[in-house]
């Protein structure tokens, strides 16, 4: 993304930010508790968010000078890796609403039992770290990236089976839209994996 990309993304979150605090403001004189008690968690969140855009500038800044002088230097990214660049990126932003959730409301969110909110950390702390890895162009993130797309396909796999079980009366259009996720998420993993142009790509 280009230096005007990144001012947009600023100025659009900046511009997200003005709007829901004006609607809480006006708002805030209804309902019980008012909205506007919303108001300083939403000045957080805003701060966060440029916070994250600002250090996936960076990141990117970085892997761009790491390709500098390769083969692939100037060459668009595969669009497998912008898909999982995105999904990534979206997952570890996950993560940070429920750390940040979690410290404003005093309380495990958005999962009450310890043991869960930490596990889901976890998972989303290994996005993150995929997320950087593929900004960074770093090698290890394609097969990090690949394992991640079938472990969910392993998760959906799970549960189709609980559903399948007897006593149970399937959704059907939930069970097809699950198999068809779970395809897709192998067929992504497995083309992350073999890839001959990612693996040219994530040169370091």
């Amino acid at each position: 993304m280009s230096r005007l990309g990144w001012r947009v993304a600023h100025a659009a979150w900046a511009a997200f930010g003005i709007i829901a605090c004006l609607l809480l403001v006006l708002a805030g004189r209804k309902g019980h508790p008012p909205a506007a008690v919303l108001l300083p968690p939403a000045l957080v969140a805003w701060a966060v968010g440029h916070g994250f855009i600002w250090a996936v500038q960076r990141l990117a800044d970085r892997g761009r000078r790491l390709g500098s002088g390769t083969a692939t230097s100037g060459q668009p990214w595969p669009l497998v890796l912008r898909l999982a660049a995105v999904v990534t990126g979206s997952a570890a932003l996950v993560g940070v609403v429920q750390l940040a959730g979690t410290l404003l409301q005093g309380r495990w969110y958005p999962f009450s039992h310890p043991g869960e909110w930490a596990a889901m950390l976890v998972v989303w702390v290994v996005h993150a770290a995929c997320f950087a890895g593929l900004l960074l162009r770093q090698r290890w993130s394609r097969m990090l990236s690949a394992t991640v797309a079938i472990g969910w396909a392993a998760l959906l796999g799970l549960q189709v089976v609980e559903h399948l079980a007897p006593g149970t009366s399937p959704d059907t259009a939930g069970m097809g839209i699950a198999i068809g996720l779970m395809v897709m998420l192998v067929l992504l993993g497995c083309y992350l994996a073999s890839s001959g142009k990612v693996r040219s790509f994530l040169s370091h």
